[in-house]
């Protein structure tokens, strides 16, 4: 489970975290007490979806990328450029 840091910093495994900061794969059982007993300034977050992609998955979308004509910059004359 992931938590977020609302106000204060946290000391979690050595490492202080801030405001603003995600402490990622804390235990669940340990996170629900945290998040309990620190009145609002920690949050315990939903738990996050596997995601799974294949190798082939990501050279496809990269090679979609590659061809699109919107990825290469325009043509530009140095000579009209300058004033």
């Amino acid at each position: 489970m992931d938590l977020h840091v609302k106000r204060f910093k946290v000391r979690y495994q050595g490492k202080d975290y801030g405001p603003g900061s995600v402490i990622y794969n804390v235990e669940q059982e340990l996170a629900k007490k945290l998040a309990a007993g620190s009145n609002g300034t920690i949050e315990a977050l939903p738990e996050r979806e596997e995601t799974t992609t294949d190798e082939t998955d990501i050279k496809n979308e990269v090679s979609k990328v590659a061809n699109d004509e919107a990825v290469s910059l325009p043509s530009v004359d140095p000579k009209k450029t300058m004033k």
